[in-house]
């Protein structure tokens, strides 16, 4: 081997090696940098998805405050009536306003049924059915009855806004 061979070859190693390196070095880093990328775009992601789910469960409980308090209303609208008290309450303007504005409600039962979220679902609907009662009835109910639902329709539906709270467990951060 003659001695400018030597000197191509010791070039070739001196700049290829080098040059071979960056290369690849700019190769690992283009790929790590799209790994990092994806890997914080999906996190942001399920963020986003926890933060929608918890602002609906938010709107569902509010949609079912408010409807608890239109039936709150008339049960105590026809509760004074039953038992004849005097009550700043008119009992039919009361009832309307519960036919009237039931989107709420609907839109609480709506909300459960695309989140999927059964269990809240089944008390809400204990909750509802007991309300019923009351509006089918109304005035016509005995003093003892109404008094019962009044007390279970003014103390909320518990157990539905407690199994809304597992929604907000830590579990469920990302």
């Amino acid at each position: 081997m003659a001695s400018e061979e030597i000197q191509l070859y010791n070039d070739i190693v001196k700049i290829g090696l080098p040059v071979l390196g960056t290369v690849l070095g700019g190769v690992i880093g283009a790929f790590s940098t799209y790994l990092i990328t994806k890997l914080n775009h999906g996190n942001e992601n399920k963020k986003e998805a926890i933060k929608k789910r918890h602002e609906l469960v938010l709107q569902i409980a509010n949609d079912v405050t408010e409807f608890e308090h239109l039936i709150g209303t008339y049960a105590t609208a026809v509760s004074n009536h039953i038992r004849k008290l005097d009550g700043a309450i008119n009992m039919e303007a009361a009832r309307k306003a519960i036919v009237n504005n039931n989107q709420a409600l609907r839109r609480a039962g709506m909300t459960l049924k695309i989140l999927g979220l059964t269990e809240p679902e089944s008390f809400l609907e204990e909750y509802v059915e007991i309300t019923r009662e009351v509006i089918a009835y109304g005035p016509n109910l005995k003093p003892e009855r109404i008094s019962e639902l009044s007390k279970v329709i003014t103390k909320g539906p518990i157990k539905f806004y407690e199994s809304l709270a597992s929604e907000f467990s830590i579990s469920t951060a990302v």
